[in-house]
């Protein structure tokens, strides 16, 4: 004769655990346990029942050949663009130095002011010409709207040394002044208009 567990537990006197006594964080990981493979189980078959429509609607898209002409572009993209940056003599005369500067910018007025900044090529000093822009100097941003170029800096380049009236100021505009599209141009100092 089989005797059900529950009849014998009781003639034995041993402890029934039912799910009640269980501990809660018994419980809560039980639940978590299997509300994760139900979830990794409808993944799957939904990855598998939709996968075509989604491979076809993203052929369609034309997100793929977008993200693999980006990537060829950003490769091919030297590291280096030619920028021509003025420097002023003490005489109150320019000259302007053609140099390859780091693409740091989307474009080269961007670069330009950045090479203005952070470099002052042996060309420069060999002829006696002199950069007034402070290495310490910022570029905050860069826009040309309708021949106007806007220019914000931060403050640190109302510090910067002055050559008579030649000022920081004239040599980045002189410069960006070489591009055919700045018809004139406007300065900030972080955000704020500057008398330049």
């Amino acid at each position: 004769m089989i005797e059900d567990d529950d009849s014998f537990v009781q003639q034995e006197g041993l402890d029934v655990q039912d799910d009640a006594d269980r501990p809660a964080g018994t419980r809560r990981l039980l639940i978590c346990l299997v509300v994760f493979i139900l979830w990794t189980l409808w993944t799957t078959v939904c990855f598998l029942v939709f996968r075509g429509s989604m491979e076809s609607a993203l052929e369609e898209s034309g997100v793929l050949p977008l993200l693999s002409a980006i990537q060829e572009q950003e490769e091919a993209a030297p590291a280096t663009r030619s920028v021509s940056l003025v420097y002023p003599y003490a005489d109150g005369d320019t000259i302007t130095i053609t140099v390859d500067a780091p693409r740091l910018g989307s474009d080269a007025k961007h670069d330009t002011v950045e090479a203005l900044i952070s470099s002052y090529p042996y060309d420069a000093l060999s002829h006696g010409a002199l950069s007034l822009v402070p290495r310490e100097c910022e570029l905050l941003g860069l826009t040309v709207r309708d021949g106007i170029c806007y220019v914000d800096m931060s403050q640190e380049i109302l510090s910067a040394p002055e050559l008579g009236s030649y000022t920081a100021f004239d040599q980045i505009r002189d410069s960006l002044l070489l591009f055919s599209d700045v018809e004139t141009v406007s300065f900030l100092v972080e955000g704020e208009a500057a008398d330049a």
